[in-house]
């Protein structure tokens, strides 16, 4: 199901922070949001996901009119966001309990996920005895369990080391893969856009618009040394260098 952005524009007070951003997102496609710091890449996915208004424009997701939050739409944030109270399967059923599915039917579904996450045997551990990545692939099998749309991630492995991150950046192609996910996700790392998009949206500085668009038609797995792939990096940097190209009238 296509997701369609038309002409969005997001204030607060007399501050702009997203203008006349409009892009379709095919489904099943992997797309990575980019750009400067303070640009509006969270505020763009938030307006997506249904938690901030939006001030003008529209979005569909299929042929329907995102107006607010909703089950279609898959919410993976920077911080894990999992509850301290509850283990790993019952974080991973929270939102299918909140939706009256019986109870068999939740551990069924997430057992699935929890298995697919990578993280079978761990059902009963609470968050404050997982990683912080084993909280990440919670949070991920949490937001898959009701099947949405399209996955929204926000930044979901700043926070961890790089070795950790590089890690997920695989396990989450993996899923992607098995699972044929919408995902649109928030960076503000080129090395990981590159390494996981179909394409880059690369936003401007503030008011946040779409500067450019960038296919990746680099093969699957790609490796980070690679001339077709630090092309494409470099291509990335280059947009991302306001002040060089301010400097030159760009």
């Amino acid at each position: 199901m296509a997701l369609v952005a038309n002409n969005l524009l997001k204030k607060f007070d007399d501050f702009t922070a997203i203008e006349d951003a409009s892009f379709v997102v095919e489904d099943g496609e992997f797309v990575c949001i980019l750009g400067p710091s303070g640009c509006g890449k969270t505020t763009l996915l938030r307006m997506i996901g249904g938690l901030d208004d939006i001030a003008g424009g529209e979005i569909l997701l299929g042929d329907r009119s995102v107006s607010g939050p909703g089950s279609d739409r898959g919410f993976v944030f920077q911080e894990y966001t999992l509850f301290p109270w509850l283990n790993a399967q019952k974080n991973v059923e929270f939102g299918l309990e909140i939706q009256g599915v019986s109870r068999d039917e939740r551990r069924r579904i997430a057992e699935r996920y929890i298995d697919l996450v990578g993280l079978k045997g761990f059902e009963d551990r609470f968050p404050k005895e997982l990683s912080g990545g084993m909280q990440q692939r919670v949070a991920i099998a949490r937001a898959l369990a009701n099947n949405p749309e399209i996955l929204l991630m926000d930044e979901p492995f700043g926070a961890l080391d790089a070795q950790t991150r590089n890690l997920m950046q695989a396990e989450l192609l993996r899923i992607w893969e098995k699972e044929h996910k919408t995902i649109l996700f928030v960076t503000h790392s080129v090395d990981e856009a590159v390494f996981l998009a179909d394409r880059v949206f690369v936003l401007t500085t503030s008011p946040g618009k779409i500067k450019q668009i960038v296919e990746i038609s680099a093969k699957r797995p790609r490796i980070r040394t690679d001339i077709e792939v630090n092309k494409i990096r470099d291509k990335l940097l280059s947009l991302l260098n306001v002040k060089y190209e301010e400097s030159f009238g760009d």
